[in-house]
């Protein structure tokens, strides 16, 4: 009887110990705008159109970096340092010239297109359906840490979208599903600006 107790008591202290796996997070919902966004280029200036830091889907992410890139570019770096999932977001958006499309702004940008402190290995992958087309690439560092990008565009506006996960459990299609929610939602973002400033 003693004995029996004793190995019980062990189970239970081993199962106690045992570590909690927390899931890796699902991508934020995208709300299908309610609204038809005016049509015409978007000739507003970049840092009208960046997602705000309000709107980012993440708690407590705080903004690291925001300041303008290149000519008529914006990039706003969010550190998500509570995120068991993921250690930063980057969000670049590029207003083009009116004749310029979304889709040629993904052709023209491949995964060169990111620049780094070193040189990583890098791959393209098979990106989620995202804004009027997509490319995306992982980049892997000789530490064995990645990060991974998804490029997309709207009309004459181009995105690329970044981000580094902390863990092995967040795969590359499921972050590539989180980069994704968020082009959606900068894209949702535009419109909101667009359609507000219509009336």
């Amino acid at each position: 009887m003693r004995l029996r107790f004793l190995g019980i008591a062990l189970l239970l202290a081993s199962a106690c110990a045992a570590p909690r796996v927390v899931l890796p997070s699902n991508p934020p919902a995208v709300d299908t705008p309610t609204v038809t966004i005016p049509a015409g280029p978007i000739l507003f200036e970049p840092e009208q159109l960046i997602f705000p830091p309000e709107d980012f889907p993440l708690a407590d992410a705080e903004v690291a970096r925001d300041a303008p890139v290149k000519s008529h570019g914006w990039e706003r770096q969010f550190v998500t340092p509570s995120s068991v999932d993921f250690r930063w977001f980057t969000v670049r958006l590029f207003v083009l010239e009116p004749d310029v499309s979304g889709p040629r702004f993904v052709a023209e940008n491949g995964c060169g297109a990111v620049q780094w402190d070193e040189t990583p290995t890098s791959a393209e992958l098979d990106p989620p359906l995202t804004g009027e087309a997509a490319r995306a690439c992982r980049y892997t560092f000789r530490d064995g840490s990645r990060a991974l990008s998804l490029t997309t565009g709207f009309r004459n506006v181009g995105m690329l979208l970044t981000t580094q996960p902390r863990r092995t459990e967040m795969s590359d299609e499921l972050t590539l599903r989180w980069l994704s929610a968020l082009g959606q939602k900068q894209i949702a973002i535009i419109g909101r600006v667009m359609t507000v400033a219509s009336y």
